[in-house]
C-alpha cells in the first residue's frame, strides 16, 4: 500500500513531522510519498517562497526520518496548478501497489471542487486526519457532491463507497498546535529583530539553519 501525503509544506514543521511519524508507525505503507504542490488551484495566494525552496526545506525536514518515504517534486517539476488526479495516475503508472491518499479532515468541504473529483474518489482510497467530529461524522453530503451516492459506515471510522471498492478510513491523531502561516509570521518579525540564534517554536533546527542561510521570510 502507498501512502501520498501532499502539502504547500511554506514551511515544513514539526506538526507535520508528527502526523507522518504517527501516520507510519500505525499503517502499514510500504511507501509515503511526500509531495509539495507547485501552486494550490484552491488558494487565492500562492507559497510566500518558491517551490525549490520548498524543496530544500522538505528535504532538510524529513529526508532522514523514515527510510519509507519519498520526497517526489514531480508537481514542482510540471509547474502550474497541481491537481491531485494528475498526480494519482502519474503514481499508477509508475507502480502498481494501491494509492491511499492521506488528508485532514478539513478538505472534505471543497472535495467536489477537486478537479474530476468524482473520478478521484473512485481511484484511490483515503486516510482522513480528524479534526472536526462534525465533519467526520457525516461526510455522505459532500461525497453525494462529487457524485457518490453509495456511501455507508462498514463500523465507526470506516466508510465503504462505490460498490464495496473503496473505502475511506478517519484516524484519530493528536495535532500538535502548529500552522505555518504563525509560523511565517513569527519568522518575519524574528528578522526584524535580529533575533535570530534559536529557531522559533515548531521548526526543526535543520530547516531553521537553511531557512536562515537562504534568508526565507525575511520581511522586505
Amino acid at each position: 500500500m502507498i501512502g501520498v501525503f501532499g502539502g504547500t509544506f511554506d514551511p515544513p514543521h514539526l506538526g507535520h513531522i508528527h502526523l507522518i511519524k504517527t501516520i507510519l508507525s500505525q499503517f502499514n505503507f510500504s511507501k509515503l510519498y511526500l509531495i509539495p504542490n507547485y501552486q494550490n488551484p484552491l488558494k487565492e495566494q500562492g507559497p510566500r517562497i518558491s517551490a525549490g525552496d520548498r524543496l530544500s526545506l522538505i528535504e532538510a525536514a524529513f529526508k532522514y526520518l523514515d527510510p519509507r518515504i519519498e520526497i517526489l517534486d514531480w508537481e514542482i517539476k510540471k509547474t502550474g496548478p497541481s491537481f491531485t488526479i494528475d498526480t494519482v495516475k502519474h503514481l499508477q503508472a509508475l507502480q502498481s501497489e494501491p494509492i491511499t491518499l492521506v488528508v485532514g479532515d478539513d478538505i472534505l468541504p471543497r472535495l467536489p471542487e477537486w478537479k474530476s473529483a468524482n473520478e478521484l474518489l473512485k481511484l484511490v482510497d483515503w486516510l482522513v486526519i480528524k479534526r472536526s467530529e462534525a465533519i467526520a461524522s457525516d461526510p455522505s453530503q459532500f461525497l453525494k457532491k462529487a457524485g457518490i451516492i453509495d456511501a455507508f459506515f462498514l463500523e465507526k471510522n470506516l466508510l465503504a463507497y462505490s460498490q464495496d471498492q473503496r473505502l475511506m478510513r478517519f484516524c484519530d491523531i493528536q495535532a500538535l498546535p502548529f500552522s505555518s502561516t504563525k509560523i511565517r509570521e513569527e519568522i518575519g518579525d524574528l528578522w526584524k529583530k535580529n533575533k535570530l540564534e534559536d529557531p522559533p517554536q515548531g521548526i526543526q533546527r535543520s530547516v531553521w539553519l537553511l531557512i536562515k542561510e537562504k534568508q526565507l521570510y525575511a520581511v522586505r
